[in-house]
C-alpha cells in the first residue's frame, strides 16, 4: 500500500502544477452529400374565346381535324406533316414567308475555351471544399453538443433544493467540466513511493448552453472530502476515505482513473452536481499553451523577484514565467495554497480574454490549441466538444465569466506515521458551498 503523502508543508520551496498523458482524437465521419434533381413541369394555358370554347385537339396519327367554332386559332394535322396557322391573325407559326423559324435545327453551339473550363472547375472545387468544411463543422458541433449534455440520472444530485425559505431547481441546460492541474513529480524526500501525481489545481467550469453564461468555481486543493482509493496493481476500488481533494488523483492510475476519481471528488464537494467531462494538464504544458497565444498579459498579485516582477506590476507572462506564476507557493505559509489558487483563477481569466478574440479572428485557433494540448493532457473532451463550446461562446458573445471561491478554514496536522511531514487541510464553510452551488447550477423558482 502506498504511503498517504501530502507535499504541502514538507520543507520544499516550490511546488509544481499541471500534468497529463495523451488526449483522445475524434475522427468525424465524412458527410454524404446527395443532390436530387426534380424535373420542372411547364404548363401553357391557351386563351379561350368569348364563347368559352376549349382549345382544339389534334390527333396526328388519325389525321382527325377538329376546330373550335369562332376561334381565331386553327390547328391542322395531316399525315406525316404538321403546321399551325392562325386564320386572320398576325401571328404565324409556320416558316412560310417568315424570317424566323421555330423548327430550325441548323444553329451552331459555341464551345467554351479551355481556360474558362479550368476556371469553372477551380470555382466548383472551391465551393465543394467550402460546403464540406461547413458541413463538417456543423456535424462536429452537433456531435459535440450531444455528447456534452449532462446525464443526471446516475448522480446523487437534488433536482429541487429548499434553502433559506426559497426553492431552487437544477438547471439541466448546464454543461460542467473539471479542469485539473497535475504535478507528477516524485517526492525527493520519500523513498520507494508509487506516487502518480497530485491534482494541485482544481477548477469547475459551468456553461449555460441557452445563454452562454459561464461560471468558474475554484476549489482549494486541500479541501477535505471522501476520495476513492484504488489498487495500483489491479485498479480495483479498495475503499473510500476522507483526505485532501488533491490526493484523489494520487490514488488512481495516473491517467483516466485518476481524472475520473478527481472529478467525482469535486462533485461530492459541490453536493453531487454532475461533472462528466475533464481536462488535466501537466507542468510541461503550461508554457506551450501560454506561448501559443503570444503570452498572457496581467497585473501580478504576488511578488516574483526571481522572475523579475513584483506585486502590482503589469507583465506579459511568457514561457517559464507563466509556469512560475500558476505553480509557485511558499512552503512556510499555511495560506499559501489559497493564494496560489487566486493566481490560477486570475491567469485562467486573462488567458480566456485573449483566446476568444483570437478564435473570432481565426476559428482554426481552436484546432491548433487542441493539438498543442494533446501532448501534455489527459481528457475526455473531444475536438467535437471543443468546436461546439467555442462556437457556442462566440454565438452568444461571451467575453468574460464569473468566478467563485469557496470560503473556509485552513488547518495543519502532523502526520503520525511520518515524522516531519505536516498536512495542510481545508475545511469548507457549508453555507459558502451551498450558496455557490445554488448560484452556479440552480435557478431560483420562488
Amino acid at each position: 500500500m502506498r504511503k498517504p503523502i501530502d507535499p504541502n508543508l514538507n520543507g520544499r520551496s516550490n511546488d509544481n502544477l499541471f500534468e497529463v498523458t495523451g488526449a483522445e482524437t475524434v475522427k468525424a465521419n465524412e458527410p454524404e452529400f446527395k443532390v436530387t434533381e426534380k424535373e420542372g413541369v411547364a404548363k401553357t394555358v391557351n386563351s379561350q374565346n368569348n364563347t368559352g370554347a376549349k382549345p382544339s385537339e389534334t390527333s396526328a396519327e388519325s389525321g382527325e381535324h377538329k376546330s373550335s367554332s369562332g376561334s381565331s386559332h386553327h390547328h391542322h394535322s395531316s399525315s406525316g406533316s404538321s403546321h399551325h396557322r392562325s386564320s386572320g391573325s398576325s401571328r404565324h407559326h409556320s416558316s412560310h414567308g417568315s424570317s424566323h423559324s421555330h423548327h430550325s435545327h441548323s444553329s451552331s453551339k459555341k464551345k467554351l475555351p479551355t481556360t474558362a473550363k479550368i476556371a469553372i472547375g477551380i470555382i466548383a472545387a472551391i465551393l465543394l471544399a467550402i460546403a464540406v468544411a461547413v458541413s463538417a463543422f456543423f456535424v462536429f458541433r452537433h456531435m459535440g453538443k450531444k455528447d456534452m449534455m449532462p446525464e443526471t440520472s446516475d448522480t446523487g444530485y437534488q433536482e429541487t433544493i429548499e434553502y433559506k425559505g426559497h426553492t431552487y431547481k437544477y438547471n439541466a441546460d448546464i454543461i460542467s467540466m473539471g479542469f485539473i492541474g497535475v504535478d507528477k513529480r516524485t517526492f525527493e524526500t520519500v523513498d520507494n513511493t508509487d506516487f502518480v501525481g497530485a491534482a494541485d489545481a482544481d477548477i469547475v467550469v459551468a456553461i449555460d448552453t441557452k445563454t452562454g453564461k459561464t461560471k468558474v468555481v475554484a476549489i482549494p486543493r486541500d479541501t477535505m472530502i471522501d476520495i476513492d482509493i484504488y489498487s495500483p496493481e489491479s485498479g480495483v476500488l479498495l475503499r473510500t476515505q476522507k483526505a485532501q481533494l488533491c490526493l484523489a488523483y494520487s490514488y488512481g492510475d495516473g491517467a483516466t482513473k485518476s481524472c475520473e476519481s478527481t472529478i467525482d471528488a469535486m462533485s461530492r464537494i459541490l453536493y453531487n452536481v454532475p461533472i462528466r467531462k475533464y481536462f488535466s494538464l501537466n507542468l510541461e504544458g503550461i508554457a506551450p499553451l501560454n506561448d501559443a497565444i503570444g503570452g498572457v498579459k496581467l497585473t501580478s498579485i504576488s511578488d516574483f523577484p526571481d522572475q523579475g516582477f513584483n506585486k502590482g506590476q503589469e507583465v506579459t507572462l511568457l514561457g517559464d514565467k507563466a509556469e512560475a506564476y500558476v505553480r509557485t507557493r511558499s512552503m512556510t505559509d499555511l495560506e499559501a495554497s489559497l493564494d496560489r489558487t487566486k493566481r490560477q483563477v486570475q491567469y485562467v481569466k486573462a488567458y480566456s480574454a485573449q483566446v476568444l478574440p483570437a478564435v473570432v479572428k481565426d476559428f482554426s485557433t481552436v484546432n491548433k490549441l487542441y493539438g498543442t494540448a494533446r501532448d501534455y493532457s489527459q481528457t475526455n473532451i473531444s475536438l467535437g466538444n471543443t468546436t461546439y463550446l467555442a462556437s457556442l461562446l462566440l454565438q452568444k458573445g461571451v467575453t468574460d465569466f464569473e468566478t467563485y471561491t469557496i470560503e473556509g478554514k485552513m488547518k495543519s496536522r502532523a502526520d503520525t506515521l511520518m515524522p516531519g511531514v505536516v498536512h495542510a487541510e481545508f475545511y469548507p464553510d457549508e453555507d459558502s458551498v451551498m450558496q455557490t452551488v445554488l448560484d452556479v447550477f440552480y435557478t431560483k423558482v420562488k
